[in-house]
């Protein structure tokens, strides 16, 4: 689901000092256990979550999970999940049969191992009307009927051209879909770049598609193309709940980037939403179009969906690049938590160590390298006031079962 996350599309963050890698055999390495393991949260939701990971990965045709230089596979790693499942019905005994039976990955990080830049997302819940009023004047589209998916890698000799576009971390093309538009006139058939968020908003390319799925809040629809998905509450109180299904092609712009100077203290969606709010309606468009980028939505029937097919889970949901890390693995997070001032207000006067077990099962697009997590808050304003503010270093480590126990499974 989460296709692009809050602060981590709306910060410029440094380049890496550390050489870059080219494998996922090195984005992690064995490390010491954690010598405390502790979760501050309650084990029903990580139990939910574990075993939907359990049931998709049945589902996958990928047979092997990498962490690191080790590589298990998913039969063993499904019957590992399913022992832990098995030891969940107390937080002592879930410990202890980790500690007995697991091993810890560290990340290959940023500066250091296992150091990781984490940033939050979460469900947004909008007010909306089913149709356009002067509160609610921005559409949220459904997928257009003209928009084409062109899949370079399936075409002869575009392998070879890709070659140059390679990802230095990955060894893989940054570029396999392009996403444009057919347009025909008497003397050819062309492909073109599909519309910008400028040419849909302001010059109304997708008036004659019946397409719109609800009216917002131009503002509020703005970050909730960030958030990838969220919930649209109407006047009569029934709730739409709407998803990611395709972007437009056109590379996501920060516009934190642009604001950076002009907004005092730190950038975050709360700061930029009370900057954009105080300017004239066509300065505030102004801004939002210098992100070309645009998202189109479906109709969801339950919780918002992640990359990995799985619903998201509170607090323990995590989307990292999917070049180097597993989905549907367990990992475990270390991070500094925002205190507030008070109930209101996102001025943070401090922070409260915390750490957890989480659940791989998202990417975002601009979650890449191997020190980037966003980690799923949850849904609603409040989890939108801990979500657009989180911007800290902290450490990852994915749990992976011992040899010997893999062989007693066996």
């Amino acid at each position: 689901m989460r296709f692009y996350l809050i602060l981590s599309l709306l910060i410029f963050l440094p380049s890496c000092d550390r050489p870059s890698i080219e494998s996922p055999s090195q984005a992690m390495r064995l490390t010491k256990t954690p010598s405390e393991l502790t979760d501050d949260l309650d084990y029903a939701l990580l139990e939910k979550g574990i075993l939907e990971n359990i049931e998709r990965l049945k589902e996958i045709k990928k047979n092997i999970l990498a962490f690191g230089p080790k590589e298990i596979s998913k039969e063993n790693y499904i019957k590992s999940l399913e022992f832990l499942i098995g030891n969940l019905d107390s937080k002592e005994r879930f410990i202890k049969a980790l500690k007995s039976n697991f091993e810890f990955y560290e990340v290959y990080g940023k500066k250091n191992w296992g150091e990781v830049f984490i940033t939050s997302y979460f469900a947004p819940v909008l007010s909306g009307s089913r149709e356009r009023t002067p509160q609610h004047s921005q559409a949220l589209y459904g997928l257009p009927t003209d928009l084409v998916n062109i899949k370079l890698d399936q075409f002869i000799g575009i392998k070879d051209k890709l070659s140059s576009l390679k990802n230095p971390e990955t060894g893989k093309s940054n570029v396999s879909i392009l996403r444009g538009r057919i347009v025909q006139d008497e003397h050819s058939t062309n492909v073109v770049p599909y519309y910008t968020r400028e040419e849909i908003d302001s010059k109304q390319r997708l008036k004659d598609q019946d397409i719109v799925l609800a009216w917002v809040d131009p503002i509020e629809a703005f970050f909730l193309h960030v958030q990838g998905s969220g919930t649209v509450v109407f006047e009569d109180g029934e709730e739409l709940r709407l998803g990611y299904a395709s972007q437009n092609g056109h590379k996501y712009y920060a516009i934190g980037k642009h604001l950076k100077n002009k907004i005092e203290g730190d950038i975050s969606m709360q700061s930029i939403d009370n900057h954009l709010r105080q300017l004239s309606y066509k300065e505030m468009r102004q801004i939002l179009y210098k992100n070309p980028s645009y998202i189109f939505f479906r109709e969801l029937e339950g919780r918002p969906v992640t990359n990995f097919g799985t619903e998201t889970i509170d607090g323990r949901t995590i989307a990292t690049d999917r070049n180097f890390f597993p989905k549907g693995a367990l990992a475990y997070l270390e991070f500094p938590e925002p205190i507030f001032k008070d109930d209101k207000t996102v001025e943070i006067k401090g922070y409260k160590d915390k750490s957890r077990f989480v659940l791989d099962q998202d990417t975002g697009g601009a979650i890449k390298g191997t020190h980037r997590v966003d980690l799923f808050w949850g849904r609603g304003k409040e989890a939108g006031r801990y979500a657009g503010v989180m911007k800290n270093w902290g450490k990852l480590y994915y749990i992976v079962p011992k040899d010997e126990f893999i062989e007693g499974l066996d």
